[in-house]
């Protein structure tokens, strides 16, 4: 009976190490899933799902984005919601949608109604906005002059 001079790759030998690399590199990268309440200039207000709030904002800008926003600018964000899931993103845009007009007033002034308690028990988390749209986190160069 021969010996086999190089061994055979199991589960954790090196073969299957470079296969999960292939795999992990062929998988596309994690997105990240907002629901959003944008201001019309007619004080009207429309709830939308995007996985870019900043594009989407230009969109609605452009007249690109949604029939009902095009002609009622200028356009800017009333509430940006960061969701887990996609799921959850459409889930709470349907919730937002459902909303009367005064709970929607509300929650542009940062009191959400009673009916988003199911969208929070998703996980989903409310980002600040300003006027370009929500925040982003600001990476301080080394040397630059820290403002107050």
């Amino acid at each position: 009976m021969e010996r086999r001079s190089t061994p055979i790759l199991g589960r954790t030998g090196r073969g299957s190490a470079v296969a999960a690399r292939e795999s992990f590199q062929m998988m596309p990268p994690a997105r990240r899933h907002y629901a959003y309440l944008l201001r019309c200039g007619d004080g009207t207000y429309y709830a939308g799902y995007t996985v870019h709030p900043g594009r989407r904002l230009a969109a609605h800008r452009r007249g690109r984005a949604s029939r009902y926003t095009r002609g009622r600018g200028p356009h800017t964000y009333a509430a940006v919601f960061w969701c887990p899931t996609k799921r959850s993103a459409l889930v709470l845009e349907r919730l937002l949608k459902r909303l009367p007009h005064s709970a929607k007033r509300r929650l542009a002034r940062g009191r959400p109604p009673a009916a988003l308690a199911e969208a929070l028990r998703l996980g989903v988390r409310r980002l600040p906005v300003f006027r370009d749209g929500p925040a982003r986190r600001r990476v301080r160069r080394p040397g630059a002059a820290r403002v107050c």
